[in-house]
């Protein structure tokens, strides 16, 4: 055998070796197989084989970090960049918690400015039926002032073409629910959010788009900011936002997934669980949104 026929064979070989340890199957929690010890290889987490939280949340935050769709699962779009990796193609991460994600969050892009301003249709929906009507951190928020207090920390822009709210302040600025005691931080905007949109889409004929909605993040300490924007879309009826979501930690998207469930069950559409994490100087503030039909 020649010298060249042996570097031939010896190429073979190691693109033989490379391609065996790409990643091909869809895994998610619960999931146990060999494919889930080199994804726990790759984000750098101890090697279980089991498909649990910790590699979910690890999995999210390489989606973050490789701006694709943030869902916890490993289907065709999170592969490819997982193999990208494997393949040394993506640069910059260091594993699980060690990766700086600062930069890495969507960008706020505004409203349409031609969009008009709502429907001319009537609320059709009890002030009682609007979601967050009944929340603590929705009256807690009007009853201390509501924007007429807040309105130079907390902007709001909105038309048919998407709902905008900013926050630019103290990152633990926004006391609201828990005024009294303390503890309200900039995961507050979120509650607000739902306060706000809610009697905006009560007029009918808006749809939010959860899939679109994007973030943008920025310092911490006194001048924080949050952006969180809700694209808007024609729909037959009223539809509503929810969320549940937590700062510095995942409370998971199971209490968002049964109330879908139970929506679907009376006839009424429901949209989601969709997961959207912010990833800011202030900390990781997880999020799971549906909309639904009220």
């Amino acid at each position: 055998m020649n010298l060249q026929e042996q570097i031939y064979r010896i190429k073979n070989v190691i693109q033989f070796i490379s391609e065996s340890n790409y990643l091909t199957q869809p895994m998610k929690m619960g999931v146990e197989l060999d494919e889930v010890e080199t994804l726990q290889e790759l984000m750098k987490i101890p090697v279980t084989g089991k498909f649990d939280q910790e590699t979910e949340d690890c999995v999210k935050e390489f989606q973050t970090f490789t701006d694709i769709r943030i869902d916890g699962i490993v289907g065709p779009e999170t592969r490819e960049k997982l193999n990208d990796l494997l393949d040394n193609k993506i640069k910059g991460w260091l594993g699980c918690k060690k990766t700086p994600l600062e930069n890495k969050t969507q960008k706020v892009v505004g409203l349409d400015p031609n969009a008009p301003k709502g429907t001319s249709g009537k609320q059709n929906i009890s002030s009682d039926d609007i979601v967050g009507s009944d929340w603590r951190s929705c009256k807690a928020f009007r009853a201390k002032g509501g924007l007429a207090k807040w309105g130079d920390k907390i902007k709001i822009e909105a038309n048919t073409s998407g709902f905008l709210i900013s926050y630019n302040g103290p990152s633990s600025g926004l006391s609201i629910a828990h005024a009294m005691n303390g503890g309200d931080t900039i995961h507050q905007l979120y509650n607000v959010l739902i306060c706000e949109i809610n009697p905006f889409l009560a007029q009918g004929g808006m749809k939010p788009n959860i899939d679109g909605i994007t973030f943008q993040t920025g310092k911490n300490g006194k001048d924080s900011m949050l952006s969180i924007l809700v694209p808007i879309t024609k729909g037959d009826g009223v539809w509503q936002l929810d969320r549940r979501g937590g700062w510095n930690h995942d409370p998971g998207g199971g209490k968002m997934s049964r109330k879908c469930a139970k929506l679907t069950k009376q006839g009424k559409e429901c949209i989601g669980p969709v997961t959207k994490v912010a990833n800011g100087p202030f900390g990781k503030i997880t999020e799971y949104f549906v909309t639904h039909q009220a």
